[in-house]
């Protein structure tokens, strides 16, 4: 009989599976806590949360969404697991790869992201392109620079005739 704590903790996997645009394996052996905590509040301020699990909660949780997934994964459930569910693909992947280069010990076995396994050099593809809130400012800046453009366009005869105004003032003194 499954203890109240596991069944919790399961039910906390699989909402966290389902909420999640990408979710990321990790081997945490040899960190520290506080390199955990660390790296939880980290991945708390993309919107991500870091938590270590059981291996066998994780395949059940993997079972409940998808038993393909589950199968292709079971390769990765083993040894000490920690999982990153992120709901920013790109920030979440950026927190972990830096973090992973700052802590040896970290290591990152796989990921799942629109219910496919991603590899590392999907993950590290990921971790180098900008983020959300990087990409919305470029699209404000490109929306924007029309109306700056016509903005200095409309100045510029105003600008021209201070400024022949001004060198005719100079000229005369």
């Amino acid at each position: 009989m499954p203890s109240q704590k596991n069944i919790h903790l399961l039910a906390e996997i699989t909402k966290s599976l389902s909420d999640s645009k990408i979710v990321i394996l990790t081997e945490y052996a040899g960190l520290s806590v506080s390199e955990q905590n660390i790296l939880r509040s980290e991945a708390e301020k993309t919107n991500s949360s870091f938590f270590v699990t059981k291996n066998n909660l994780l395949r059940l949780a993997l079972k409940e969404k998808s038993k393909e997934l589950a199968e292709s994964l079971d390769s990765f459930l083993n040894g000490p697991t920690a999982v990153l569910f992120g709901a920013d693909a790109a920030s979440a992947a950026k927190v972990l790869s830096k973090f992973s280069e700052e802590h040896d010990k970290l290591k990152i076995k796989t990921g799942i992201m629109d219910d496919k396994v991603i590899t590392l050099v999907d993950i590290s593809a990921l971790s180098k392109l900008p983020s959300y809130e990087q990409l919305l400012a470029k699209l404000m800046a490109q929306l924007q620079a029309p109306a700056q453009a016509l903005v200095r366009q409309l100045n510029a005869p105003m600008q021209n005739l201070v400024y022949g105004l001004n060198a005719i003032q100079n000229k005369q003194a």
